[in-house]
């Protein structure tokens, strides 16, 4: 009853580890004395990494814990790991991986005819593409050759008609023209014949003028 208000005080243990092997299977032993299977965890991580934990009270408040990763290797299967627990000693058995399940860095060449048909078909292809360019590029020239003529001759027909019709605006152009000029011609006839005619009234009447006061002096005079 005095000891369930007392606080744990832990003290660290490391454990020795070793690894032997057998024909099908490699064993870690793990040194654990004054420990009981009880008091003992064993797991396998996703990192493949055996986790070892485990805690015994040593009298009174004190304990005694550890805590290990050991790395498993590669060639040892993590599916099937078992554990047994006698003397003292803990024994994890990994079982070896299968030859056939070992992955392999670099996997093997295999069928090189098969590849080197594959590299002829390859070669077949691009030669049977290099050849439908060249009929489609034929294919290409005589149709524009036999689309040229009727273009050609479509063209020329268009630049009659714009010849034509050029030729009748500049016809009405040159008659509008023609018309203009007749007509500054017609006015600037008419003005000169204005211009005459007021001259000649303005002369008339000078002269009429110049002859009253002649007459005025020949009558002051007598």
């Amino acid at each position: 009853m005095a000891n369930i208000g007392m606080q744990k005080v832990y003290k660290e243990f490391d454990p020795v580890t070793r690894w032997t092997s057998e024909p099908d299977a490699e064993i870690l032993v793990v040194d654990l004395p004054g420990f009981k299977k009880e008091q003992l965890k064993l797991a396998v991580s996703s990192t493949r990494k055996l986790r070892l934990t485990g805690e015994r009270r040593t009298g009174g408040n004190k304990w005694i814990r550890f805590h290990k990763e050991v790395p498993v290797p590669l060639t040892l299967d993590i599916d099937s790991v078992s554990a047994t627990f006698k003397d003292n000693k803990l024994y994890v058995r990994h079982p070896k991986v299968k030859k056939t399940q070992v992955p392999q860095t670099k996997p093997p060449m295999i069928k090189k005819p098969h590849d080197q048909h594959e590299k002829n078909k390859g070669q077949g292809s691009k030669a049977s593409q290099s050849g439908g360019k060249t009929e489609q590029r034929k294919h290409d020239a005589r149709k524009k050759e036999s689309v040229g003529e009727p273009r050609e001759a479509l063209s020329s027909k268009d630049h009659e008609e714009k010849d034509k019709v050029g030729a009748k605006w500049f016809e009405k152009y040159k008659e509008a023209t023609g018309n203009m000029v007749k007509e500054a011609k017609n006015k600037r006839q008419l003005l000169c014949n204005l211009a005459a005619s007021i001259s000649l009234v303005l002369l008339i009447l000078l002269y009429a003028r110049n002859a009253v006061r002649s007459s005025l002096v020949w009558n002051s005079e007598e």
